[in-house]
């Protein structure tokens, strides 16, 4: 398991907003590796605060997202990392499951018995 980096999740959020704050005066677009080098842990203990602060992890999150929604930025790099990094979608996926058994053989006798 991978270290607390911060003794609070008021001192994770606070170090999360001198990120976006540097960022900003950088004309940087904050993402994970960039607030990882910045706070001085590598990306295992980042995740990992999702154990100790799980509220706090996921607004850093949804942060980053709004950032880059809101970042003056090329529109196909946005759109591309959007997608892949917060898993935006053009259409809708449809996921079946379905289980459904059939039965080739019952349908073959029935046939071959059959006169035409």
């Amino acid at each position: 398991m991978s270290e607390r980096k911060f003794k609070t999740s008021q001192e994770f959020e606070n170090k999360f907003k001198e990120y976006i704050e540097y960022c900003k005066e950088k004309s940087k677009l904050p993402n994970i590796a960039g607030f990882c080098v910045f706070a001085d842990m590598n990306r295992d203990t980042f995740y990992a605060q999702q154990e100790y602060y799980s509220d706090t992890f996921k607004k850093v999150n949804e942060i980053l997202e709004d950032e880059t929604i809101n970042a003056d930025i090329n529109d196909t790099f946005k759109i591309f990392y959007m997608k892949n990094k917060f898993d935006y979608r053009d259409r809708k996926d449809l996921k079946a499951d379905v289980d459904t058994k059939i039965s080739i053989e019952d349908y073959l006798k029935k046939v071959e018995g059959d006169e035409y």
